[in-house]
């Protein structure tokens, strides 16, 4: 009973500071607007340019006062039924707790809102003076009253913190709640209000941080921008990282208190509120810290591409560079990721029932129609810009790319080609997209191979809309005879997983290893009457690597399962899975004839066997020819693994 009368009394203070709240925050936003409207309209502002004043401080400044007011308006009408408490509205108890708290933060927010805005109030001034010599008959708006920027970015960073103070009061508050879903929906205000934090401090506090050094007269090579990874310098980089894995983890925890909440489960809730509080506090400290150390990309050793001056070109440039380089090497980590933390997050049911459940809808949408055999779902204009932004992505993240012919006569457009590409290596993504290259244009005008890859990439979500917008089919006997009908000519990595598996052998043992054993892709050309041409690429093997490489188990878990396990590739700064400063080098041999058949029919074995062997004795010599100019391979030798 003892107990009993605490938690009472301990929900009655939390109810008294709650209405606190209320009774001095609703009223606080107009007086704090009217101090905006003091410090920034000059004493012989009319009326009606009192009520323009949202729309003269600029963008941001408007933004945040609609925000502010919008807020506070919907704060005030979930306020007034508390407040108005009578016997008659017949509320109940734990509704009464949801709106006051619901106001409460409400009307926190639409103040801090309303701050921002004074923060970032920056009149456009006009110098324009009439015809006449008289003043202009607007009144000059000025910010002069209000700190500098450098003293506004520091507030902004202390009001980010105050963000995850009163993140953590809400938690606080929710021990003594009695309903769960009052819990619930303070769990949730308490991750809004982190939320509007961490954006608070580093995107606005970042901004007024970067104008008051543009003030100072400093050389900025670039504006502020929220999205900007790797740039900035190592510290900022580091914190930046620090405080958005916070950030992360503190949504994570929230999310196991609403769970926690919803299934009536109470174990040690006490210690997972403080153990996110701190993480929120946490994550604050450390994003408010990397705003001061951001530093200029030209001096800044982390820019993997020197960036020009800031504009809406540049900014395009360098996304473009970022965009094809993410499309080709994250989707199967964020598949992987999405996967564990559901599981990590969600009880097993649940987690298998959304995935299950998803997944179904995903692959009965993209399904019909086959179009891993017929390339159905291409989509040419995303196929255009992708082969458009790929060179500059390549350039700047592998230092050159260049595609080079060692034949002497020109590949006939009307002719059947079958281009084998080797080493396979971990991420043998250079064979499909090596027919978009400018380079691979030039030399072969009228001539766009179908890449052929394996199947697993057309069960991989995300990484399977992208391969098949691209044009990338599955590799099949139909799927090859039906792409070399429809395009004339294919691209595939004939030596497979196989070859895959023995790609750690260019670190260990420096060796550049090249499977031979497969001849199905010989058999089918020669059916066909399509020449082979053999396609070497020299600097991919070395831009990414398996974390764990362990040869032995990857090779017998290959001939059990068929795929290689370990396989967790890495590349740039050891753990992510952009890939490692490498220049490639793309070198198409001259076509290899085949005898005549007629199409459709198998050839003889014979003819197979000296086919296969001329293509790979075709491989050997563009790599001992090319090697020696290859600086990265000067002492790694070929390997014909048996």
């Amino acid at each position: 009973m003892a107990g009993t009368g605490v938690l009472a009394q301990d929900s009655v203070t939390i109810a008294t500071l709650t209405f606190a709240a209320i009774y001095v925050f609703l009223p606080s936003l107009p007086v704090t607007h009217c101090l905006g409207l003091v410090a920034h309209c000059p004493s012989s502002a009319k009326a009606k340019h009192l009520l323009l004043y949202p729309f003269k401080g600029g963008r941001h400044h408007f933004i945040f006062q609609v925000i502010a007011w919008a807020i506070w308006v919907a704060a005030l009408a979930v306020a007034l039924p508390v407040a108005l408490h009578r016997r008659w509205l017949m509320i109940p108890h734990a509704h009464v707790e949801v709106l006051a708290g619901a106001a409460a933060i409400g009307s926190v927010i639409a103040e801090l809102f309303m701050i921002k805005s004074l923060v970032v109030f920056d009149p456009k001034i006009s110098t324009e003076v009439a015809t006449n010599g008289h003043e202009p008959a607007s009144p000059r708006y000025s910010r002069g009253r209000l700190p500098s920027k450098p003293l506004a970015a520091t507030a902004v960073i202390g009001m980010g913190l105050l963000w995850a103070a009163v993140a953590g009061a809400v938690l606080l508050a929710t021990e003594f709640l009695e309903n769960n879903v009052t819990k619930q929906l303070y769990f949730v205000l308490s991750g809004v209000c982190l939320l509007i934090g961490v954006t608070t401090t580093h995107g606005l506090g970042g901004q007024l941080r970067h104008a008051s050094a543009l003030e100072a007269g400093e050389e900025i090579s670039q504006q502020w921008r929220f999205f900007q990874p790797f740039q900035g310098g190592v510290v900022f980089a580091a914190t930046q990282a620090l405080g958005w894995g916070l950030f992360s983890g503190a949504l994570l925890c929230l999310t196991v208190l609403v769970i926690s909440a919803a299934r009536g489960m109470a174990y040690c809730i006490r210690c997972w509120i403080f153990a996110t509080g701190s993480v929120m506090l946490a994550s604050q400290l450390f994003l408010g810290v990397s705003i001061w150390m951001f530093k200029d990309d030209i001096k800044s050793g982390l820019n993997a591409v020197r960036q020009p001056r800031a504009t809406a070109a540049a900014a395009a440039r360098r996304s473009n560079i970022w965009f094809p380089i993410l499309m080709m090497y994250v989707p199967v980590h964020l598949w992987f990721f999405a996967l564990f933390s559901t599981f990590a997050v969600l009880p097993a049911s649940y987690a298998t029932a959304v995935w299950i459940g998803g997944s179904t809808i995903y692959y009965l949408s993209t399904v019909f129609g086959e179009p891993e055999h017929t390339g159905k779902r291409e989509w040419p204009a995303f196929r255009d810009w992708f082969a458009h932004n790929l060179a500059p992505a390549l350039d700047a993240w592998m230092g050159n790319v260049e595609v080079v012919y060692a034949g002497q006569e020109k590949l006939d457009p009307s002719s059947k080609y079958v281009f084998g590409y080797a080493p396979h290596g971990l991420f043998p993504i250079g064979g499909p997209y090596l027919p978009l290259l400018p380079g691979w244009k030039k030399l072969f005008p009228g001539i766009t191979p179908v890449p052929l890859v394996a199947s697993v990439l057309f069960f991989t979500p995300i990484i399977r809309d992208f391969v098949s917008w691209c044009g990338v089919r599955q590799v099949a006997r139909r799927t090859f005879v039906r792409a070399l009908n429809d395009r004339g000519s294919v691209i595939l990595v004939p030596g497979g997983q196989a070859e895959l598996i023995h790609t750690g052998r260019l670190r260990s043992r420096k060796e550049f290893v090249i499977y031979p054993k497969h001849q199905g892709f010989v058999r089918l050309a020669m059916q066909q009457n399509a020449d082979l041409v053999p396609v070497l690429c020299l600097g991919e093997l070395s831009a990414l690597r398996n974390f764990v490489d362990l040869p032995g188990m990857q090779a017998w878990t290959y001939k059990k399962l068929g795929f290689p396990v370990p396989y967790l590739v890495v590349g740039r700064w050891g753990m992510t899975p952009f890939p490692s400063k490498a220049p490639l080098r793309f070198i198409v041999g001259a076509p290899i004839a085949v005898p005549s058949n007629p199409v459709g029919e198998q050839p003889r074995e014979a003819d197979v066997s000296a086919i296969h062997k001329q293509f790979y004795d075709a491989l050997e010599a563009l790599w001992h020819k090319h090697q020696p100019s290859y600086p990265d391979y000067s002492d790694v030798k070929l390997v014909m693994h048996d």
